[in-house]
């Protein structure tokens, strides 16, 4: 009877290694070696290409009276843009930018932003992080006693840092393309669509010398008075949406990326007359891309922008602070092959090797020549 016992818990143990296992290898298969369906994506990664961007990051944010339906609203004071240009090979992309105050015309705050993505067949990772100095209210005239037409209300000593970390699956990875529509290794042939979800790590923190709610705010408009100066949030949380590349016959083409989520966020309230105060609640996010562009063997031309807003509520009734980055992005490239046959390594060893025999037989002297 043990006998019997054990061996069934050993077939048992068995089966579910080899159906963990088989899981783990169609997991494998879909992440990193994904069959792609070429009559709807294109494989132009060995191909070489060179880009150019123009592009303008953003940061913002809004506490939110929702009993008296008014909010105060910060942008921040740095809108200047910045260009960038670089190159793309296989699994390799370079991009060189700098900033050119274009389109920038307070120029009285200062921006750092750093982030990269790995574009994978069914999985994108996305890693950020930015920190934004100098802030003003946009609707001053309309919320502050007495504030004069015309004039601006600057916080230049209110900063905001964020990190994010994401990452999300799309389900019809092998005929709806994510990497043909911000880098330039595949094409979308054919109009396509894919259902998404993912998961979201964020951390953003707004600071100000004085309290974020100036004290000569409108009592009847805006209901809540709390001297905040640090407002921390640590979020957590997935969603799920849809995206679809609609793709015309000349080659121009239209996407919409959407997802919604659900997380759970730890708000820190620093105040400047009372103690500190800590809420855990539940709230949601949003986040959209949105872009047209045109796409061929050699051509890539897009432009768009994308936005993540986050509601979190502060711990009073009807009182939230509402967190939103964005970017506007314009890009054009070109892509070639460079040599017939020739990778990029087979192509630069190829041409070292006859530059070095090249140099060898002229410094050959005569002399050599007759002794030998």
């Amino acid at each position: 009877m043990r006998a019997r016992l054990a061996l069934s818990i050993f077939l048992l143990t068995v089966s579910i290694g080899q159906a963990e296992a088989q899981w783990l290898k169609e997991t494998y298969i879909s992440v990193f070696a994904a069959e792609r369906d070429t009559a709807y994506i294109q494989d132009l990664s060995r191909m070489f290409s060179v880009n150019a961007s123009l592009f303008q990051k953003n940061s913002a944010f809004s506490i939110d009276d929702l009993k008296n339906l008014s909010s105060l609203q910060y942008s921040c004071s740095d809108s200047s843009s910045s260009v960038s240009a670089g190159f793309a090979y296989k699994w390799l992309s370079l991009n060189l930018g700098f900033s050119t105050g274009l389109f920038d015309r307070h120029r009285s705050g200062k921006k750092t932003n750093l982030s990269t993505q790995i574009l994978l067949p069914a999985v994108t990772l996305k890693f950020s992080g930015s920190i934004y100095k100098g802030y003003y209210l946009e609707n001053a005239e309309s919320i502050l006693q007495d504030w004069p037409v015309g004039s601006r209300f600057d916080r230049p000593d209110i900063t905001t840092a964020s990190l994010r970390v994401s990452a999300d699956y799309y389900f019809n990875y092998t005929r709806y393309s994510r990497k043909a529509l911000t880098s330039h290794g595949e094409l979308q042939r054919r109009t396509a669509g894919s259902a998404v979800v993912g998961i979201l790590l964020n951390m953003n923190m707004v600071e100000g010398d004085s309290s974020l709610v100036p004290r000569a705010v409108n009592e009847s408009l805006f209901g809540y008075h709390e001297q905040i100066k640090t407002v921390s949030n640590t979020l957590i949380g997935a969603g799920g949406g849809y995206a679809r590349t609609f793709v015309t016959p000349v080659g121009i083409y239209f996407n919409l990326d959407m997802q919604m989520g659900l997380a759970y966020n730890k708000c820190l309230l620093q105040l400047d007359d009372a103690p500190d105060r800590r809420h855990d609640a539940l709230n949601l996010y949003f986040q959209g891309d949105l872009s047209m562009g045109f796409n061929s063997k050699h051509w890539f031309a897009n432009i768009g922008g994308n936005i993540l807003a986050i509601e979190s509520p502060m711990g009073n009734d009807g009182v939230s602070i509402n967190n939103m980055n964005g970017m506007m992005r314009a890009t054009v490239a070109y892509r070639f092959e460079l040599e017939k046959n020739y990778g990029v390594y087979e192509l630069f060893t190829t041409k070292w090797h006859q530059w070095r025999d090249y140099r060898a037989a002229k410094k050959q002297s005569p002399t050599d020549n007759l002794a030998e």
